[in-house]
């Protein structure tokens, strides 16, 4: 029945406060994507053209995060080398997760610090001319950090995904798309993944493959 509520510890729930709450968080991260698409749309289609290019030129991507931002960055790595819609039909696209591979990361955490851990990475597969996506809600990720500077030493193209003001990883990224918003991770990643999946139509737009 609407209006019902259930005890837990002590603490009773409305159904219409859950009902208020979910309208709540659904209108917050309608209004940050908004607010992204009215600033940064140039910066999403920059980022785009960017792995694009490289994707011509017979580059790869590289994508690192650490948490939430691990699974987008294994996501958006999917949709890039499997699909991402049934409607166009295309080659696989080189990306790589950087977070995949559990044994690196216990080894490089074990061995040389988790701070290293993606930086070491790109050492291995990163090559002049590729990109690597830094993907951090903070913007203050010191291992996402590491991984575009030393991408940046080995020609790399540098782009990040925020939140917050930036931090400090916007000064290290060649482009960044900043969601506006720091009292919580949940809401800028949602407007990470939308903005992945805006970046991948994008990709396969500029690269001439069709829905």
């Amino acid at each position: 029945m609407k209006g019902k509520s259930q005890e837990f510890g002590g603490c009773c729930v409305s159904d219409k406060s859950m009902e208020d709450l979910a309208r709540s968080s659904l209108l917050v991260s309608a209004s940050l994507k908004q607010k992204v698409a009215e600033t940064q749309s140039s910066a999403i289609v920059a980022m785009s053209r960017v792995i694009s290019d490289s994707f011509k030129n017979g580059g790869k991507l590289l994508l690192c995060g650490n948490g939430g931002s691990a699974a987008d960055a294994q996501h958006l790595a999917t949709e890039l080398t499997i699909r991402y819609r049934s409607s166009v039909s295309r080659k696989a696209l080189p990306a790589i997760a950087l977070s995949t591979d559990t044994s690196a990361l216990t080894a490089g955490a074990n061995d040389l610090g988790y701070d290293q851990v993606f930086a070491r990475l790109v050492e291995a597969y990163g090559e002049e001319g590729d990109v690597i996506i830094g993907i951090s809600t903070s913007g203050n990720s010191r291992n996402v950090y590491n991984a575009l500077e030393r991408g940046r030493s080995y020609g790399l193209h540098t782009l990040a995904l925020l939140g917050g003001d930036g931090g400090c990883i916007k000064n290290i990224a060649d482009l960044a798309v900043i969601v506006p918003y720091a009292e919580a991770a949940d809401r800028i990643q949602e407007c990470h993944i939308a903005i992945g999946h805006i970046i991948v139509d994008c990709i396969e737009r500029i690269m001439g493959y069709c829905g």
